[in-house]
């Protein structure tokens, strides 16, 4: 006869799998008081309070099943436990769990490498690193593992490891989508030394397949950096239009969202002073993805008084937990009507107890999510101490440069020269409400004046951030550390200019886009 907690979770798992949740729950709860099954217990509870709706609720429950961790030996749990804390925007915590003795000591290779993807997948490539590489010694290898490595690799700034990690993915698998194209972009390809002929072959086998758009764009980067522009131009189109199909985009949504964001809103931002959390302060870098933020971010990064701490989709989470709504990582219209009435000081209270931990002792930390442009409103009232930049960029080099990038799990826009353009006006009209919202609360940062004055317009940067002049900060080849961005390996390269007018180079197949934009190009 098996121990009674041990009954009772049975039950309740027999419970669940039934979809009998009210007695499911209630049998969950009669393990909370056992300190052996308090954390499973707690998991499972917080995962049936999201189902329903109840967000607090979930929080407050996986933050109970989180202080277990220490103790807790099943690695797989460990591994639950930190993917739900993730998931419900607790960050910090699951990195902490992620450290535990039980993660420290398991000899699951399938539970590490799980566990360092998820790592990887929230720009923690050096801890993710390490978690991979058990893994492979643990027995765990494979071409995804490999595949991981090299992507952790190129992330931490280690080409050559990675390139060697992508070579040994592609043996295994030929045709492994997402290392060809990560493979694609850790250098120039050359007439000599290329991956043309691998990737037609892949393409070839892969017809129709889920990864066949992610080679068409490594296709298209690569017989773009070889000038043929006809070739490159058939393999982007073909790609764009695979893609499109793949992915979700209900334009009217977005038109309604930005339309209400643009409403009179009668109440007023939270005044600096009253009751703000102390501590570091935080720098938002928003604009359009591919407009230059990463660059921004790693000048600002190198200053001694800030810590980068990259695309962070903390004031989203705690927008949500303010609102008590539950859903994805970007703002939707009914997230946007239930903030007129949240309290915003205790979103950027909340914002802050979140966030500060990345500043690592600094004064400043940045958080350079791009699509908080669309957040500018709320974090403009949330957090009146915030610095915001906004990084601008010529509009056809801007919608080229998200036309030839494929985005996971973002920006689905991107791959339609029509929805991109008319995205982008959205965009526009967005930040021209913003800053007559705020004047003075954001500083426009022109891309191309950045890279062909870097000097004088991190100097206004700094300025306007507080900060003291440093003429070292310009010097962004010379710095270590992660860049988990599409970006990464432009970043440890000296500033240039060499991406400004990019999309003339395909001007004629570009002339939708040119069209659908009109005035603002101008």
């Amino acid at each position: 006869m098996p121990p009674a907690s041990l009954q009772v979770w049975q039950h309740a798992e027999h419970l669940l799998q039934t979809r009998n949740l009210e007695a499911a729950g209630a049998a969950y709860s009669a393990l909370l008081d056992d300190p052996d099954w308090q954390l499973p217990a707690c998991l499972r509870l917080s995962t049936l309070a999201l189902d329903a709706g109840r967000l607090r609720d979930a929080v407050e429950l996986v933050l109970r099943a989180s202080q277990g961790h220490a103790t807790e030996r099943d690695a797989a749990l460990l591994e639950a436990l930190c993917r739900q804390l993730i998931d419900l925007g607790e960050v910090q915590v699951a990195l902490d769990c992620s450290r535990s003795g039980g993660i420290a000591d398991c000899r699951d290779p399938a539970v590490l490498a799980g566990l360092g993807q998820l790592l990887s997948d929230q720009s923690f490539p050096e801890q993710a690193l390490g978690l991979l590489q058990r893994a492979r010694e643990l027995g765990g290898d494979s071409a995804d593992l490999r595949y991981q490595i090299g992507l952790c690799n190129m992330y931490s700034g280690d080409l050559a490891a990675a390139a060697k990690e992508l070579d040994s993915c592609l043996r295994l698998d030929a045709d492994c989508a997402p290392a060809h194209r990560i493979r694609s972009k850790l250098r120039r390809q050359s007439a000599d030394d290329n991956h043309v002929a691998a990737l037609q072959a892949a393409i070839g086998r892969t017809t129709g397949g889920r990864g066949s758009p992610l080679l068409h764009y490594s296709l298209f980067k690569e017989l773009d950096d070889l000038g043929d522009t006809q070739a490159a131009w058939q393999a982007l189109q073909a790609g764009m239009r695979m893609r499109r199909a793949e992915v979700a985009f209900d334009e009217e949504a977005e038109k309604s969202l930005f339309e209400f964001l643009m409403q009179p809103w009668g109440s007023a931002p939270v005044e600096e002073g009253s009751g703000e959390r102390k501590g570091p302060v935080p720098i938002f870098i928003v604009g359009m993805p591919r407009s230059g933020t990463t660059l921004l971010e790693r000048i600002l990064g190198s200053h001694r008084q800030v810590t980068d701490a990259g695309e962070l989709r903390d004031f989203n989470f705690q927008l949500r937990w303010a609102c008590e709504q539950a859903g994805g990582p970007h703002l939707d219209l009914e997230l946007a009507r239930r903030a007129r009435d949240a309290d915003m000081g205790e979103v950027g209270r909340r914002y802050l107890s979140h966030t500060q931990w990345y500043a690592q002792g600094r004064d400043f930390y940045t958080d350079k999510l791009p699509a908080n442009f669309i957040h500018v409103g709320h974090i403009a009232r949330a957090l009146p101490q915030a610095r915001i930049l906004h990084m601008v960029r010529e509009p056809m080099d801007t919608c080229f440069s998200n036309l030839k990038e494929l985005f996971a799990d973002a920006y689905p826009h991107s791959y339609d020269q029509g929805e991109m353009a008319r995205h982008f006006l959205r965009y526009q009209g967005l930040m021209a409400h913003w800053h007559r919202q705020f004047p003075g609360r954001i500083l426009d940062v022109q891309y191309d004046r950045l890279v062909a004055e870097p000097a004088a317009v991190a100097e206004e940067v700094l300025e306007h951030c507080g900060l003291q002049w440093d003429p070292s900060v310009v010097s962004i080849e010379s710095r270590g550390g992660a860049v988990a961005t599409a970006s990464s390996v432009q970043m440890r390269e000296p500033i240039h200019a060499r991406f400004v007018g990019q999309w003339r180079r395909y001007e004629a197949q570009l002339q939708p886009l040119l069209d659908a934009l009109g005035s603002a190009t101008r």
